[in-house]
């Protein structure tokens, strides 16, 4: 939907220009057409007349439906309609986050991976029921291709990402996005940990909301542990 509202509004202009040139060919199309059938003697021909001049008005109709939607949807939808774009891999740039440090007032001390410790975090970026991490949970073990699902309720939800970062690396990888509602659902991907090296995590879910602002992130500390073979 939001491609194809993107293209109405892009070409709008051509595609008026387009329908224009088509609805003035099935005009003359009519003229002739009312001309043969009010010179024409015998029935037949009238025939003929008539169903040409139904053709042409059964096109100039719908053609003229097709340029009234496509001005009432570049007029009154696409203003208003989020302009999202779905990301399913964390290979596209369009979503990728740049680097970023931990905010203090989410995290609490730092510690290296590995050191058996896992961060507090004072996070008012969770708020239950509207954004929040439902599997895994906080300081939660996840190994293999991970569904990850959560909670994504806000009332003017634009769209949403969610990352994930090695404890002490200040590089965000994003994993996908979306823009639909979800309430104790699969966010829409996994998280495949197969190729990380054991150790501590971050989780990060990032909503924005319609006017385009980012809601402060939740973000959960999680354990990734080897796959048992078979299990990847």
């Amino acid at each position: 939907m939001n491609e194809l509202l993107l293209f109405l509004e892009k070409y709008e202009m051509w595609i008026y220009i387009s329908l224009g040139v088509i609805i003035f060919f099935y005009l003359r199309r009519l003229l002739y057409a009312w001309q043969e059938w009010r010179a024409a003697i015998y029935g037949l021909e009238k025939e003929t007349a008539q169903h040409k001049i139904s053709s042409a008005l059964s096109v100039i109709i719908l053609l003229s439906i097709i340029a009234m939607s496509e001005f009432f949807l570049v007029s009154f939808v696409v203003p208003i309609y989020p302009r999202v774009s779905i990301v399913p891999t964390a290979t596209l740039d369009l979503l990728a986050t740049p680097t970023v440090t931990i905010a203090p007032e989410q995290m609490g001390t730092a510690v290296a991976p590995g050191d058996g410790v896992v961060e507090q975090i004072t996070n008012e970026g969770c708020l239950p029921g509207e954004i929040e991490w439902i599997d895994p949970t906080a300081e939660g073990v996840v190994s293999g291709v991970v569904e990850l699902v959560g909670t994504v309720n806000i009332t003017n939800l634009g769209f949403y990402k969610y990352e994930f970062s090695q404890m002490g690396s200040e590089n965000w990888i994003t994993i996908a996005a979306g823009n639909d509602k979800k309430v104790d659902q699969p966010l829409g991907g996994v998280w495949n940990t197969t190729q990380l090296i054991p150790g501590d995590y971050y989780l990060r879910l990032i909503v924005t909301d319609s006017e385009n602002q980012e809601l402060p992130a939740c973000i959960i500390p999680v354990k990734v542990e080897a796959a048992e073979e078979g299990n990847t």
